[in-house]
């Protein structure tokens, strides 16, 4: 009745409590896993098992007291005639926060609350179900999902959305987002050699890119050129 939203509800102020961003990963992870996870961020090598494991734990921690029952890898594969534009139609592969208890001695496996950390950096689904250049042998027609570690995971309708990469069984990209992080990486390679030739910034590790190059072209008659007051 007083026209004021509380605290509580709202979205602007709220808008970044349900990412698991690096001031969320600081709360919830072991400081030595979260300093190597940010270097592997910039080396571009791999989390080991066991770093994984932890971040996994701390993940589902967290999102479970955002309310979270289910993870998701949040992908966008290319949609060949769907009139979409730039990957505007997105992909979800489902699951839920739990798993078996491989250790029981039952025959019957109970389940339990968890988010398997294989599952978090990797996931598979049925790659013939997207568009893919043409046919392929049954045996390739998987595709996999690999968590962006760049793109911080959120909580959005009790699920855990996991930014991906959507990869061919053979590394093909088959989805918007890979060839973006392709060319950032490019990019960042690249542009160490150029710092390095030119002596400036020679320390640099990494080279982030905050925006795209565009190259455009007019054709203007000339005397309407010369009116110009520029």
């Amino acid at each position: 009745s007083t026209g004021v939203m509380a605290t509580g509800t709202d979205a602007l102020l709220n808008s970044s409590l349900g990412f698991f961003d690096d001031k969320a990963m600081a709360q919830y992870v072991p400081a030595a896993v979260h300093e190597r996870f940010k270097a592997c961020l910039i080396s571009g090598d791999d989390t080991s098992p066991e770093d994984q494991k932890l971040i996994a734990d701390g993940m589902f921690t967290w999102a479970r007291q955002l309310g979270a029952v289910d993870f998701a890898h949040w992908f966008f594969p290319m949609r060949g005639g769907s009139g979409a534009v730039g990957g505007m139609i997105g992909a979800l592969k489902m699951d839920t926060l739990i798993d078996l208890e491989w250790g029981s001695k039952s025959v019957i496996k109970p389940f339990k609350a968890c988010l398997p950390h294989e599952r978090l950096f990797q996931g598979e689904t049925d790659g013939s179900s997207f568009p893919n250049g043409g046919l392929r042998q049954t045996h390739t027609a998987a595709a996999f999902t690999t968590w962006d570690r760049s793109s911080p995971p959120f909580v959005l309708d009790k699920v855990l959305r996991i930014p991906c990469a959507f990869v061919t069984h053979y590394g093909k990209c088959i989805d918007d987002k890979t060839p973006l992080l392709r060319s950032a990486d490019a990019i960042k390679v690249q542009g160490l050699r150029l710092l390095k030739a030119i002596g400036i910034g020679t320390e640099a590790a990494t080279v982030y890119s905050y925006l795209g190059w565009e190259q455009e072209f007019f054709v203007v008659d000339a005397e309407l050129y010369k009116k110009r007051p520029d």
